[in-house]
């Protein structure tokens, strides 16, 4: 899908990325920490460390409303932290550790995590092509009001 509008894997990991900012409320990970598999519970590609500490914030029956950084360690920097954060399990998202585990990417997280300016400069690149990809809009586009779910 991506490819056809002129955007590669690489540029893929590098928007991924964008998650070095911000916050997610815990039910959008909690089957991670709690029901990833009849055989784990805990998602085994979870840093074991990393899933307490999110148990701890986010337990069973947390509110709603509780959000928790999507970087433990730098959450208000943009930064290839996100990138150590993947070598090191701390993914929050399987959509984000997939891409440590992955041998496909693999290779790139590890670039990234080792050099911040070509971090930098792979996601200027990949946001620019995502930028001339176009912008739908009427009944040609969907606005999400959660980006989990397709209105």
């Amino acid at each position: 899908m991506f490819a056809s509008h002129g955007l590669s894997q690489a540029d893929m990991v590098a928007l991924s990325a964008a998650h070095t900012v911000g916050f997610s409320h815990c039910n959008k990970f909690s089957n991670r920490i709690y029901n990833f598999s009849p055989g784990n519970p805990v998602d085994p590609s979870l840093n074991k460390a990393y899933a307490t500490q999110l148990q701890q914030m986010c337990p069973k029956d947390v509110d709603p409303d509780i959000a928790i950084n999507m970087d433990p360690n730098t959450p208000r920097t943009f930064d290839n932290v996100y990138f150590k954060n993947l070598e090191l399990g701390q993914g929050l998202f399987t959509s984000d550790q997939v891409l440590f585990t992955d041998a496909r990417s693999q290779p790139t997280v590890k670039t990234w995590a080792k050099d911040n300016a070509a971090f930098q400069q792979a996601f200027i690149t990949a946001i620019t092509k995502l930028g001339r990809v176009g912008v739908k809009t009427g009944n040609n586009g969907n606005i999400r009001s959660d980006c989990s779910v397709l209105n």
